[in-house]
């Protein structure tokens, strides 16, 4: 493992003593994220790098949610987590989708129904996971198990 000496002032992180009371958190991670990126209207992350969960969660932004249609707050509070913990923050879609881009690292068998319904479309009927719910540019780095469902057009081999 080699440092990075990435200065300190350039880590935004989350305050641990605040996880007691995630609403708190998540105010005072949205007022830090504000003034790290002050005089935009926006944060616009270089790159967002994220997983994705079986059920095409990420972030903790989860399937049926009430937070996948948060567009006022950047950083949301959830207590009602469908996996654990129950309480988390969460970025929302406004920051995810105002990074310059955005790459999934996504490996396994058990992803490979949600990386097929985010890549080609969720079946007849049923509404976009959240996963495919990002309008920027995506990148996808994923394993043979868990593209095992792609179509071959789906699929790029390019490095």
């Amino acid at each position: 493992v080699v440092p990075l000496s990435i200065p300190n002032d350039n880590v935004l992180a989350i305050d641990a003593k605040e996880f007691a009371d995630p609403v708190k958190a998540a105010e005072l991670y949205e007022t830090a994220l504000k003034k790290s990126f002050s005089g935009t209207e926006m944060p616009s992350f270089d790159l967002i790098l994220l997983g994705m969960g079986p059920d095409g969660h990420t972030c903790s932004l989860f399937p049926g949610h009430s937070l996948l249609s948060e567009r006022g707050r950047l950083i949301a509070s959830l207590s009602d987590s469908p996996k654990p913990p129950p309480s988390r923050i969460t970025f929302t879609y406004p920051v995810l989708n105002s990074a310059k881009a955005v790459a999934f690292v996504c490996t396994g068998g058990g992803k490979s129904t949600a990386l097929k319904s985010v890549i080609e479309g969720p079946p007849s009927g049923e509404d976009m996971l959240p996963s495919g719910r990002i309008e920027n540019e995506v990148h996808w780095f994923v394993d043979a198990d868990a593209a095992k469902e792609l179509s071959k057009d789906s699929i790029s081999e390019d490095a």
